[in-house]
């Protein structure tokens, strides 16, 4: 049995003071945002970084949820895209970011890790990212909560307080958008 969004909220203000309630959340969570930053980064080191600032930074405002203003996991996903933002601008700020080789780099390897196909699919993955900040946020969660973490427009419908049917029209929009955009 699927549990539903008010059974997470309400999880939530448990978990303030209850460790296995806090546990719980942890377990739930963790794989879902860990495939949400991973697929924003694409890379497991980045990842693992901004997902320990998250669930830290999530263990210490957990006291100020409200599930009145957001269900617990639009509220933790925000806390990921505001660590990824920090994260990024920390490392263009320090010019900490900057592209190496990998030390396993096989002259003979598949196609797809040559280092010409990694260029491009970097600078692809670059330009889908640009694109979809400049989208409106309710349009780019949609985009986002449909390819990153597989959900149905009835689960991000339910999410977002929306009708299913308008979730899809605005992925369809959303999709133009980005083909414009690209």
């Amino acid at each position: 049995m699927e549990k539903n969004i008010s059974y997470w909220n309400n999880l939530a203000v448990a978990a303030i003071q209850d460790e296995e309630s806090f546990n719980e959340l942890y377990q739930h969570f963790f794989p879902r945002v860990y495939k949400f930053i991973y697929a924003k980064t694409s890379d497991a080191d980045i990842t693992d970084e901004i997902i320990s600032r998250t669930f830290l930074k999530m263990f210490e405002n957990l006291q100020s949820y409200n599930p009145n203003r957001a269900a617990f996991s639009t509220w933790l996903f925000q806390i990921a895209l505001n660590e990824m933002k920090m994260f990024w601008r920390s490392q263009n700020y320090h010019g900490e970011h900057e592209e190496t080789w990998d030390e396993n780099f096989n002259p003979a390897a598949p196609e797809f890790e040559e280092p010409e196909k990694k260029i491009l699919q970097a600078e692809t993955q670059n330009k889908i990212r640009a694109a979809l900040e400049k989208l409106p946020e309710r349009e780019r969660k949609i985009i986002e909560m449909t390819y990153w973490l597989n959900y149905p427009p009835r689960k991000i419908a339910e999410i977002l307080n929306l009708k299913p049917n308008t979730v899809s029209v605005i992925l369809k929009r959303s999709k133009n958008t980005l083909k414009n955009l690209l």
